[in-house]
């Protein structure tokens, strides 16, 4: 079943037309009960690496079955902007860096020492050292986006005891 099946429905005048209301049930979009779910077993979850391409309805598909619970692989790992949350492809990471970047998407970002610390370009570097090591605009939004590609995926036996939790709460 589909995410927004299980939100409520308000009443709203969808037309506006003054002295003509007409109220329809539409869904109630603004509801969140994402930090209120208490999923902190990592015994509940399998870890997965999300290659280029993969989508989280390709994913719930592969693990559940069932492509309209692609929301629990976004649930369970906090995101909730589908877009920048979940990684990247290789390419829309180059298209978003050109955007983000124009005419600077290997212009320098910031420099790292060997323990991957922020520092200045000079700073207490020894004369036979390779550091601090150049991180480009470019490299900082691959690192960024990698970051991403690790995920939780609630294991197929708890599913459903999370869709309940989540009707109750909704």
């Amino acid at each position: 079943m589909a995410y927004f099946n299980y939100f409520p429905t308000i009443g709203y005048d969808v037309r506006g037309i003054k002295n003509e209301t007409r109220i329809n049930a539409i869904t109630n979009v603004l509801v969140r009960v994402r930090k209120k779910m208490n999923i902190t077993n990592a015994a509940l979850f399998e870890q997965f690496f999300v290659s280029d391409g993969d989508k989280p309805e390709t994913l719930a598909h592969k693990f559940y079955d069932d492509s309209t619970l692609h929301w629990i692989i976004l649930y369970a790992n906090y995101m909730t902007n589908p877009f920048y949350d979940w990684p990247l492809t290789y390419y829309d990471l180059q298209m978003y860096v050109s955007k983000k970047y124009p005419d600077n998407a290997n212009g320098l970002h910031h420099y790292e020492d060997e323990d991957g610390f922020y520092v200045d370009e000079d700073e207490n570097k020894p004369a036979d050292s390779i550091y601090p090591k150049i991180i480009t605009n470019f490299l900082y939004e691959e690192i960024k986006n990698d970051e991403n590609r690790n995920i939780n995926i609630i294991k197929r036996e708890y599913v459903n005891q999370v869709i309940q939790e989540f009707k109750s709460l909704i």
